[in-house]
């Protein structure tokens, strides 16, 4: 599809020659009897759609970005987060030629498995369910120091992070598709679980153990059909993953003014010295007539936002372009061999893995190494580690680690879709139809019985269970947790 210059109705854009957009002949889903596909939705629109329809979805307006819900309400919350992704990643796939359904579908999900109170709520987790963890919960095997090396235990049962947790959910919690979850295609799988590394930087928990491995459980939900152990990987991945980055940069300095832990000369110092090197001379003027103004009003935020997004966006655009041509020149020269590319080059080797980014291959830039360091920094020390959003953080995680500590110690608790959840996955029941049959009291009289029975409640039982109440608590919206909180300890 070529785009005409001049047409005022059109986009003053050619496409590339190149096609690097995800193959839908590779696009399959796990789950059987599905639907026959529609003449107008390809796999990937389907896939955008059952997102978008999820309970899990709705829920993200209730969870915190950075400052808690509730407190103003124009400031950012997981679900305004999720649209300003999909909106900037759709901008950039559509200038790369790429599939810009996938690229939707992947960049609404992203966050589905995100916890209430934002990273700190998702660290807690994490800290909560691995060996020997950090946090204390009564007689959790959670524990026990030499959990990770007894060959008993289920070694892909540790650890939580919210792309795993939204893998999971798409997969498996939501009930649309029965088993399946939302039974979505391997690609827009593959493209939530990499969004972002599904392993924590060393330092970021307080805990050694960093690889949360019940990932290890999904992987049979993001290869291609082709054997070998072939992942689904796309460019329509890494697009969400660098529009997820430049949408945190740009709504973190809003949000950053908005609850005054900077200045307006802060942040458009910030930018300054972070992007002057590759913003034009507009964008240059309007930040300079920005950094005048007395009063932060409404249209003093949205010119703000604008030179941020136009910048990355443009300058992301302008190296992808120049790093996909070299890439299909050098692997793959026509359409003829576009399967057999993806089918035989990994995502990780080096030029596909930093094809979508800020540099181009052949043109080392200190500026760009310079800027995608102390960018982030100047945030996390202005706005993530201000006092007011320190003490959200705190509060979030001693609610989810109470929450936590509670449903351990009486599991009755919890609600009956988790409970029968539970005995379906621990093979007590076959299904939800047969779970159900004599109605939810025979269920939580057999699950009473389950847990006081050391023949069946086993390690690995117990560690399913922790499991369980690890996904109620991360579907929670802040709100949610902590009415239940109020519940369980008023």
């Amino acid at each position: 599809m070529r785009l005409i210059k001049g047409d005022k109705n059109m986009l003053n854009y050619e496409y590339p020659e190149f096609n690097f957009a995800a193959p839908l002949e590779y696009a399959v889903r796990f789950g059987e009897n599905e639907p026959k596909n529609q003449i107008y939705r390809t796999d990937f629109m389907r896939d955008r759609d059952r997102v978008l329809y999820c309970s899990a979805f709705r829920r993200l307006s209730g969870k915190t970005q950075i400052y808690l819900t509730g407190k103003d309400d124009h400031q950012r919350n997981r679900l305004t987060h999720t649209l300003e992704v999909s909106q900037i990643a759709r901008t950039i796939s559509r200038a790369l030629a790429l599939d810009c359904d996938l690229t939707e579908a992947i960049a609404l999900g992203h966050d589905l498995g995100h916890t209430p109170f934002g990273h700190a709520g998702e660290q807690v987790l994490h800290e909560i369910m691995v060996p020997d963890s950090p946090i204390h919960i009564a007689n959790s095997p959670m524990n026990d120091h030499s959990l990770a090396a007894d060959k008993a235990v289920n070694q892909s049962l540790f650890g939580f992070k919210h792309n795993v947790q939204s893998v999971r959910v798409a997969a498996s919690l939501e009930s649309s598709y029965g088993k399946y979850g939302l039974n979505l295609t391997n690609f827009t799988l593959w493209g939530i679980l990499h969004h972002s590394s599904p392993i924590y930087k060393r330092g970021t928990v307080k805990t050694a153990y960093v690889d949360p491995t019940y990932r290890n459980q999904l992987g049979k939900h993001l290869a291609l059909p082709i054997g070998d152990n072939k992942e689904a990987w796309s460019f329509e991945a890494f697009v969400v993953g660098q529009a997820d980055e430049i949408a945190q940069w740009h709504h973190d300095l809003e949000d950053a003014l908005r609850g005054q832990a900077m200045t307006s000369a802060e942040v458009c110092d910030t930018i300054r010295r972070n992007l002057g090197t590759i913003m034009d001379a507009s964008d240059k003027a309007t930040l300079d007539n920005l950094k005048k103004r007395k009063q932060i009003s409404k249209k003093y935020i949205a010119d703000l936002s604008r030179v941020v997004v136009n910048t990355l966006v443009n300058r992301l655009i302008e190296c992808s372009l120049h790093n996909l041509k070299l890439l299909w020149d050098d692997k793959v020269k026509d359409e003829k061999q576009r399967l057999v590319f993806f089918s035989n080059n990994n995502w990780d080797q080096e030029e596909i893995a930093s094809a979508i980014g800020f540099k181009k291959y052949d043109e080392p830039d200190k500026r760009i190494d310079l800027f995608q360091r102390d960018y982030p920094s100047v945030i996390s020390e202005k706005i993530h580690h201000s006092q007011e959003v320190e003490r959200m953080n705190a509060k979030g995680q001693y609610i989810i680690k109470k929450l936590f500590q509670a449903y351990y110690a009486h599991p009755q608790q919890l609600p009956d879709s988790t409970i029968v959840q539970y005995m379906i996955e621990v093979g007590e029941y076959e299904d939800l139809a047969s779970a159900t049959t004599r109605g939810i009291g025979a269920v939580r009289t057999k699950f009473e019985n389950f847990l006081s029975s050391d023949k069946h409640f086993t390690i690995n039982n117990k560690i399913a269970l922790m499991r369980k109440i690890c996904d109620h608590i991360a579907g929670m919206t802040d709100h949610f947790a902590m009415e239940e909180y109020k519940n369980l300890y008023a």
